[in-house]
């Protein structure tokens, strides 16, 4: 999408995050365990938690969803899939903000950079871990600059920012005083 920019570090992970809708628009029931349980993968309990993840020495999958309202401690049960999701604010930008795309025959929903970007910057205020949260606002910012080199992501991010609740915005606005001058005064100035 940035023609292997220089400015995104190449960085690896095993983790794979996978976003459920909330609420959830599945139409068939799927026995997602049994699948991944064939594919070699061990499912892990968090006792803690109550969260389910599926690791194989390869990848490890967790599943996502928006949490609404005053959310809830325990995992949203996804009964259609035989799975939980953890549920986390302002997911819901990633959720509305997508677009499709194929890779060897498997359609794939992508969250919108720009979408990401301003998630990232909301979700980094809700970690307790600084290594994360430096992490959230270091991609928030690396990718939100290089969408502010185009006319047209420029137009996005404006757009977006300027449909989320005046409440998210302000702490947008806060977030990148501290971390982007560029991304600041580009939101900040009036359209």
């Amino acid at each position: 999408m940035f023609n292997a920019s220089p400015e995104i570090p190449l960085l690896r992970t095993t983790d794979i995050d996978l976003l459920i809708p909330n609420p959830p628009k599945i139409r068939v029931q799927v026995d997602v365990p049994q699948i991944h349980a064939s594919l070699g993968f061990d499912t892990h309990f968090d006792y803690k938690t109550g969260l389910i993840k599926y690791v194989h020495p390869d990848l490890e999958i967790q599943f996502l969803t928006p949490a609404l309202g005053r959310g809830k401690d325990a995992p949203y049960s996804i009964k259609q899939l035989g799975i939980n999701a953890e549920g986390l604010r302002y997911l819901t930008l990633l959720q509305n903000y997508c677009f499709e795309i194929k890779h060897e025959g498997i359609t794939l929903w992508l969250p919108e950079p720009e979408a990401f970007v301003l998630q990232k910057m909301l979700a980094s205020q809700e970690r307790s871990d600084s290594i994360k949260k430096e992490k959230d606002l270091g991609s928030a910012q690396t990718i939100g600059e290089l969408c502010l080199q185009s006319q047209q992501r420029r137009a996005r991010l404006k757009d977006i920012f300027n449909n989320l609740p005046q409440t998210w915005q302000k702490k947008i606005i806060k977030i990148t005083q501290e971390i982007s001058p560029e991304l600041y005064q580009f939101l900040t100035q009036s359209t």
